[in-house]
């Protein structure tokens, strides 16, 4: 179960095959991205795609685009691809969706590419190594049709590093080691990750085991999957637009430090796994979490310290 399209590729370089992941945010594939209930994905077929090939010949892309945009900014939940299939007009319907899952797929594409440019120095430690980003013409028409449309019939995606291992979420499925202090050991690194994540200004809203792996050579975990993430810096500046900043006791930072709290990327890891854990087993496990508040309360607290001895300081 997919929102994106995971190849495994060999690249034949000077120095022999060299092994890598394409990651491919197509909105034709997916399992989950095309979910429309439970367990239940849309298949692309021709007759979606004819319906969209027609719905960008007629120009209606930018102004759907925007128009859903806009409704994510002022509703309370998302507009979801699949509202769309409930539209009377079966061919506009079946149009709107295709539209709506490759706007969600550019954003993905968008939101990982930052996710990684951000986490530069953690890449090939807690982040796989990012090498390059593709686009692929995944038909002819985004080779004929006019300069303006052509990305509508484009795939983005990004090559990454290839990490020999398993899911930290298929952990429970099977027969458990006698000895948990390995896995003990590799959870508190997952958790640990998701925290040092935050710290680069990034915060996951979807963190899961699932999107662990551990690299079997190494015994350490890899935090994958950054397409959906909120990032500190345009969060702050979303803040002050809004005018959050009129209250004189707010503060960006612990504005940004109570939402990674709230959400908790390392209890989303930890937490999860200790629960499976116990119930397969009966051990409790106990993993340490960031101090939110304690974070929270140094900050004040340094900012206090640091207006003091401005006040102090002569004109």
């Amino acid at each position: 179960m997919t929102m994106a399209v995971v190849l495994d590729v060999t690249l034949q370089t000077g120095q022999g095959p060299v092994h890598r992941v394409l990651k491919l945010y197509d909105r034709r594939f997916g399992s989950c991205l095309r979910e429309v209930r439970k367990d239940q994905a849309v298949p692309h077929t021709q007759e979606n795609e004819a319906a969209f090939e027609a719905f960008v010949r007629r120009g209606m892309m930018p102004g759907f685009l925007r128009h859903r945009t806009e409704r994510n900014e002022t509703e309370t939940l998302p507009v979801r691809a699949r509202e769309f299939l409930d539209e009377p007009n079966r061919t506009e319907s079946l149009a709107k969706y295709e539209a709506a899952l490759w706007q969600d797929c550019a954003e993905h594409f968008e939101c990982e590419t930052k996710a990684y440019h951000r986490l530069t120095d953690l890449q090939g430690t807690l982040v796989p190594r990012i090498y390059a980003h593709v686009t692929l013409s995944a038909t002819e028409l985004a080779t004929i049709i006019p300069q303006e449309t052509a990305p509508y019939f484009e795939v983005r995606g990004i090559l990454l590093e290839r990490i020999d291992g398993d899911c930290l979420d298929n952990l429970t499925l099977g027969p458990l080691p006698q000895n948990l202090r390995t896995w003990h050991h590799i959870i508190q690194l997952a958790a640990d990750a998701g925290y040092e994540i935050n710290k680069h200004g990034v915060i996951m809203q979807d963190c899961a085991p699932r999107n662990v792996v551990v690299d079997r050579q190494s015994q350490t975990p890899r935090i994958v999957d950054l397409a959906q993430c909120i990032f500190r810096d345009e969060m702050v500046s979303e803040w002050y637009q809004w005018g959050w900043d009129e209250d004189e006791d707010w503060d960006p930072d612990v504005e940004y430090w109570e939402q990674a709290g709230s959400i908790s990327n390392p209890g989303a890891i930890g937490a999860v796994m200790a629960n499976r854990i116990q119930r397969k087993t009966g051990v409790k496990m106990d993993f340490r979490y960031p101090n939110w508040s304690g974070i929270i309360a140094q900050i004040r607290r340094r900012k206090e310290e640091a207006a003091a001895v401005h006040g102090t300081e002569s004109p």
